[in-house]
């Protein structure tokens, strides 16, 4: 089943491929998302196959296209080649990362010198999103793929992550062509564990850097037992609950030490994070309405949109990210959970509302239930992701 599964999503992403590059879904999303896209690029480049590798170009160009004069990449493109959404920090860092990833796939040195300057008007536009002395952006609401009634605001550990992930990008590409290196993502990475992962020390340093007037709020939040990043940290407000999309990029991407990734990890199993399925976008599920959780959004939502707990973000599981979750546990040498977990992805991606191989959106995290879009080309990427790490032995491919 495993290797069937890859077999189906290499079908799922050739099904996806148009002109402008992977449409988000077959049957629901019918245009081209720059996070979708991106993330389905870096899956593509590991099948070496020409087809694909020739529509995550694609990909990669219509959002280049699109670029406005400051640099801000799409949200989303129609496939008229129009973008019909704008505003998400995370479509300008996917980009990045998707651009730095086919390089790398394809190591096309006229390839990169067509994007180069592109790539470096879409860092800008990012550090413009720097607003204090922190060195990490701050974002507005449903700026990032969970832009529903989730409301994550302010300083987003998800998108500092990226951020981190993209300035590194962007410095290799740049040694790459023998320029200079354009910033300092060590800076960053110091800035997410003081934020994110709060203890005494940290509490003094964000007074310094002036992200609040007062910090005895974000001394509730420090603890010895810590055992994952905060969610987000807001004017005079944190969200402590356990992004695990995030978390499991601070792991992959060397952001978390060593004593933080064994907390991290250990949550996981202790809270059966990647149960019925790989995996849980959120942990714990928000039941009562919030700072974080307003549901007189969701009166105006699909039910597919809703978030109720165990739905949509509000600890669904997605596939994409339990693609990256297997990835994660290859990288820090647990393998033989990796395998079990990918077998469990596999079923995820195979079971449907009306036929098998449905490689659906998204499932309800208490029932394994599909709920979402079916053929969702970022689902089918993330198996690719695991498997071809996990059957191939490879280091960590983003």
């Amino acid at each position: 089943m495993i290797h069937e599964c890859y077999v189906k999503a290499i079908e799922v992403l050739k099904k996806n491929s148009t002109n402008l590059g992977f449409k988000a879904s077959f049957n629901f999303y019918d245009s081209i998302w720059s996070r979708d896209g991106s993330i389905s690029c870096c899956g593509a480049t590991l099948t070496k196959d020409g087809e694909l590798l020739k529509t995550a170009r694609k990909t990669l160009e219509v959002f280049k296209r699109n670029q406005t004069m400051l640099g801000q990449i799409p949200n989303a493109v129609n496939l008229d080649g129009k973008p019909v959404s704008w505003y998400a920090l995370d479509a300008n860092l996917w980009w990045i990362i998707g651009v730095w990833n086919y390089y790398k796939a394809t190591h096309d040195k006229n390839f990169l010198k067509n994007f180069w300057p592109s790539t470096v008007k879409a860092v800008r536009w990012l550090e413009h999103h720097v607003i204090d002395k922190s060195c990490l952006i701050s974002s507005c609401e449903s700026a990032d793929w969970m832009d529903s009634s989730i409301g994550r605001r302010g300083k987003v550990f998800y998108i500092n992550c990226l951020w981190f992930k993209a300035v590194k990008c962007i410095n290799e590409l740049a040694e790459e062509l023998g320029k200079e290196k354009l910033y300092n993502p060590e800076k960053i990475k110091r800035m997410v564990n003081i934020l994110f992962w709060p203890t005494q020390e940290s509490c003094e340093e964000i007074l310094r850097i002036g992200f609040v007037w007062r910090n005895e709020f974000y001394e509730e939040a420090v603890h010895e037992y810590r055992e994952h990043y905060l969610h987000f940290v807001s004017f005079e407000w944190y969200e402590g609950r356990c992004d695990t999309f995030a978390n499991v990029l601070a792991i992959l991407w060397n952001i978390a030490d060593k004593d933080k990734t064994k907390r991290i990890i250990e949550y996981f199993f202790k809270k059966k994070i990647s149960k019925p399925y790989p995996v849980k976008v959120l942990n714990p599920p928000i039941w009562i309405p919030s700072y974080t959780w307003n549901p007189k959004m969701d009166i105006y939502r699909l039910i597919q949109h809703q978030n109720r707990p165990f739905y949509y973000h509000n600890s669904g599981i997605w596939p994409y990210v339990g693609g990256f979750y297997v990835l994660m546990l290859k990288m820090i040498g647990e393998k033989k959970k990796a395998e079990k977990e990918l077998e469990g992805l596999a079923e995820a991606n195979k079971i449907g509302k009306e036929k098998k191989w449905e490689f659906n959106e998204w499932l309800h995290g208490k029932t394994g239930k599909p709920m979402g879009a079916i053929f969702q080309s970022w689902s089918a990427a993330g198996y690719i992701l695991a498997y071809k790490t996990i059957t191939e032995n490879l280091q960590c491919p983003i």
